[in-house]
């Protein structure tokens, strides 16, 4: 059996991170939709927006898990927090300010990053 080189860990990383932000758009889309046709409260929204973290998260954990075949918690983990660092980035760029961007910054983290490690896990 081929041992992997670190560019194919990248590659793993970075096909799992797309599929993430695939359950991440579709979620988003789905979410305006209910909000658009039933009016749902702005509790029900982050409610919303945090299962779709934890789903997408998971979602890349389980393809990094099935893919790397070794230390899946700890790439699912890396997923997750990669997830994380890509979704900060993009709302520092959105607000031009961490202070918008949210109080919640640090349980954001740890459950991106702990949904990826048990994505990683159960793959």
């Amino acid at each position: 059996m081929k041992e992997k080189n670190k560019m194919d860990y990248v590659k793993d990383i970075l096909v799992a991170l797309f599929g993430g932000y695939t359950v991440t758009i579709l979620g988003i889309v789905i979410l305006a939709f209910l909000l658009l046709m039933i009016q749902i409260s702005e509790n029900t929204v982050d409610i919303g927006i945090l299962v779709i973290y934890v789903l997408a998260c998971l979602f890349t954990g389980v393809i990094v898990g099935k893919r790397t075949k070794n230390k899946k918690f700890l790439w699912g983990m890396t997923s997750g927090i990669m997830y994380f660092l890509i979704l900060l980035f993009i709302s520092l760029l959105a607000n031009q300010s961490i202070e918008n961007v949210g109080s919640d910054l640090l349980t954001t983290l740890f459950i991106c990053a702990g949904s990826g490690t048990l994505g990683g896990m159960i793959s």
